[in-house]
């Protein structure tokens, strides 16, 4: 009889988030963020994702790529007029998505230095295996980034 081994999958492997709470508005966060972390944060399109078949609603997207270190930063807000991108972090304002960090210092790093800047009161890190619907999130923004990407993203 020949045993087969099933290698477990980590669906977030090679993804990195950080909860900020903060009363700042998103595109005064960019500048500090940017401004201390030499980050080029840019505002794009508002992520849109389906809440219900009825509705979408937009959510502030600002996009970065660090091509020295190959590695993306996407600063999502997590409140609009309407809805909360993830109603189980209702305390949260912003996510800061940290794609392909190869090493774990620079998270560490990019997480201290957003928590120093006047106006962000918390920064945590986030573990995406206990938030519900995170992988349709994550689809979600890997589907608005390939729409960009004929746009020059």
């Amino acid at each position: 009889m020949v045993k087969s081994s099933i290698e477990k999958i980590d669906y977030y492997d090679g993804y990195n988030m950080l909860a900020m709470v903060s009363l700042l508005t998103d595109y005064k966060l960019c500048f500090f963020i940017n401004n201390s972390l030499r980050f080029n944060l840019e505002k794009k399109e508002d992520l849109f994702y389906d809440f219900s078949s009825d509705k979408e609603s937009g959510f502030s997207y600002y996009y970065y790529k660090d091509t020295v270190v190959d590695t993306d930063f996407i600063l999502i807000g997590n409140k609009n007029n309407k809805a909360i991108l993830i109603p189980s972090q209702k305390a949260v304002n912003y996510f800061l998505l940290i794609k392909n960090a190869v090493d774990e210092s620079v998270v560490k790093d990019v997480s201290s230095a957003i928590r120093k800047i006047n106006g962000v009161a918390a920064v945590l890190d986030v573990n995406m295996h206990k938030i519900k619907k995170v992988d349709l999130l994550l689809e979600t923004i890997e589907l608005h980034e390939l729409k960009k990407l004929g746009n020059k993203f």
